[in-house]
């Protein structure tokens, strides 16, 4: 039963939230990276390397889902060992 909650989890929870994340910040870190933005303190440091990490990190988090959803699929089928135990006890 824990691997057909993970398997709902993810599809309905963790891809469409991430998909959203990266579709919404993508244009937003275009926009800085076209304008090349740089900060208004001192330096000017460049701010669009910064903007860059929230879409890459979500899509990383939607790469690392599908892996866990294969993972899921494949326990159910039978053909790998899950372990699905997320309360053990300390040692």
């Amino acid at each position: 039963a824990k691997l057909w909650v993970d398997v709902f989890g993810l599809i309905f929870f963790l891809f469409p939230a991430a998909f959203l994340m990266v579709r919404l910040s993508l244009p937003w870190f275009e926009m800085a990276w076209t304008r090349q933005e740089i900060s208004s303190n001192a330096g000017g440091l460049p701010v669009w390397p910064v903007k860059a990490l929230l879409p890459l990190g979500f899509s990383l988090l939607l790469l690392q889902g599908v892996a866990e959803l294969i993972r899921r699929v494949a326990a159910l089928m039978g053909e790998v060992a899950v372990e699905t135990d997320y309360e053990r006890p300390l040692q």
